[in-house]
């Protein structure tokens, strides 16, 4: 592919979007699972605690994984329609123990890596079956349309569904936990 030809020329996925795209496949079927629930289509991935680059100042500095921390969780939040990751999507991650009492709760962070995703470091006490909660919120997003027909429907979820008392979208994920603490 010269400079100015594009995949639209060709009639191909640019080689990078479709290795994202495997790799999120790959890692969700390997590490995690999926579940469908109206316009969204998310993906969870459960792995050992990781280490990341924080950006300060001009640059990034190096954050290992705290002690304590125990398992990197990701949320990716698909649009189910197109198959597209949906971008800015505020997404907030609830680890429950097998009586339902919350162990953890975090605002995840968007991550750029192999692919985008939502995700922070978790501190799991023991071996054992969580369930985890994510929120996801309709993304702040511009869009286009005609204004007598409204936004169009192809793009990231607009609207959210009430989940006690809360104007935020809930989805019930199950997985192990892989990695025991101490």
């Amino acid at each position: 592919m010269t400079q100015t030809e594009t995949a639209d020329d060709r009639g191909q996925v640019p080689e990078g979007v479709a290795a994202q795209y495997a790799a999120i496949e790959q890692e969700a079927r390997a590490e995690g699972g999926e579940t469908t629930s109206g316009a969204w289509r998310i993906a969870y991935i459960v792995e050992p605690a990781e280490g990341w680059f924080e950006r300060r100042g001009e640059g990034y500095e190096w954050r290992p994984p705290a002690e304590g921390e125990t398992h990197h969780i990701g949320i990716l939040p698909i649009e189910a329609e197109t198959g597209r990751l949906v971008p800015e999507v505020p997404v907030t991650l609830e680890v429950l123990d097998a009586g339902g009492k919350r162990i953890e709760r975090k605002r995840l962070h968007a991550y750029y890596a192999e692919f985008f995703h939502y995700a922070d470091n978790f501190s799991i006490p023991s071996r054992g079956e969580y369930t985890l909660r994510a929120t996801i919120e309709p993304p702040p997003l511009r869009r286009h349309g005609e204004e007598r027909e409204g936004p169009q429907s192809r793009s990231a979820p607009r609207s959210s569904s009430r989940v006690s008392g809360s104007s935020r979208r809930a989805y019930m994920l199950n997985a192990r936990s892989t990695r025991p603490t101490g």
